[in-house]
Order: C-alpha cells, then sequence, then structure tokens
C-alpha cells in the first residue's frame, strides 16, 4: 500500500513538472471581460466599454524579448489596452528595469508629445507600478505601466480620447490581481 502511494506520489509529481515546464509567458486567455495569465499568475477586469481583441489579426512583431499578451479596444478605434511582457536583458534593448524601460520610452517620443508627469504607484496588497502619462495635445491621452514579474516586465500601453477614459483604464490595470 505504501509502495502505491509513493509510486502514484512520483506520478503526479512527475505530471506538475512537466506541466510546469510547458508553461510560456503567454499563457492567457480572455473570459467574459477578464483577462488571466497564468503563467505570471494575473488577472485584470477590462473596463466595460473594452473587448479583448485577437491578437492574431494584429501586425504586431516582438521579438524574443517581447510577447504581446493581450490588446483590448473600444469599438473599433485605436483607443484601448495593450499589455506586453518584455523579457529583461535580452538584446537588442537589454531593459534592465521598470525605470530603464520608461527612459527609453521617453527617448523615442515625437516632438508633440507633451509630458504629462511620471510617478511610482505603490499598492497595498498589489504590484507596485512605474506610471509615465504623456499626450499628444488635442489628439490622444496615454499611460504607460510598468510592473516588474520575474524576470519580465509587464507593460501596459493605455491610449484613450480623453483624460477621463484614460483614468477608467489606469484604474483597470492598477487594480489587476496577482495571485
Amino acid at each position: 500500500m505504501v509502495r502505491r502511494s509513493l509510486r502514484l506520489a512520483l506520478v503526479v509529481a512527475m505530471f506538475g513538472a512537466v506541466t510546469a515546464v510547458g508553461q510560456s509567458a503567454a499563457d492567457g486567455s480572455v473570459r467574459g471581460n477578464v483577462y488571466s495569465n497564468t503563467y505570471f499568475r494575473i488577472s485584470l477586469t477590462l473596463p466595460p466599454n473594452l473587448h479583448a481583441v485577437d491578437l492574431g489579426s494584429l501586425n504586431a512583431h516582438g521579438g524574443n524579448h517581447e510577447v504581446l499578451l493581450l490588446a483590448a479596444r473600444e469599438g473599433n478605434a485605436p483607443s484601448g489596452i495593450i499589455l506586453l511582457a518584455v523579457k529583461l536583458n535580452v538584446a537588442p534593448n537589454h531593459v534592465l528595469d521598470e525605470k530603464d524601460f520608461l527612459q527609453k520610452v521617453r527617448k523615442s517620443w515625437d516632438s508633440g508629445e507633451v509630458l504629462d508627469g511620471q510617478q511610482l504607484r505603490i499598492q497595498k496588497d498589489g504590484p507596485t507600478f512605474h506610471q509615465l502619462d504623456y499626450e499628444i495635445p488635442t489628439v490622444e491621452f496615454d499611460s504607460a505601466l510598468v510592473t516588474r514579474a520575474g524576470d519580465y516586465l509587464l507593460v501596459f500601453k493605455c491610449n484613450a480620447k480623453s483624460k477621463e477614459a484614460l483614468k477608467v483604464m489606469v484604474d483597470a490595470v492598477i487594480a489587476m490581481h496577482h495571485e
């Protein structure tokens, strides 16, 4: 009996090891208005005006250092949330941490973009976000929110037509649940 239990425990442990090895950063799905990712152990409730977009329909070309996890938009408008996982310290960008990532974002701006502010958002029972808000006057309002998850950065790009709509998206990201 003990031998059979030991064998069963060994089989269960082997199955768990095979399952864990098979996980990837792209292990996410959307059910209703909730995005969940088992690799990063996160869930994000999308604002009610956004719907998830099929990632295969997007013209996204990340290298081996970036994985597109989620795209959600408002109707057919370009407004919405994009979530990327960026592997740290991988060529060609060699991103070191959250601050380094946001510095690289700032360097890539066009002259028409105006910085609204940069802040650190510390959540009591959740992840800490580095946030950078910027806008293209009279066109769009944007926010980049970055948090660390192991060897990755989770990068949220929120894009809206108004400051009010942007606040709803940012609040949804900040409320992200991490297990």
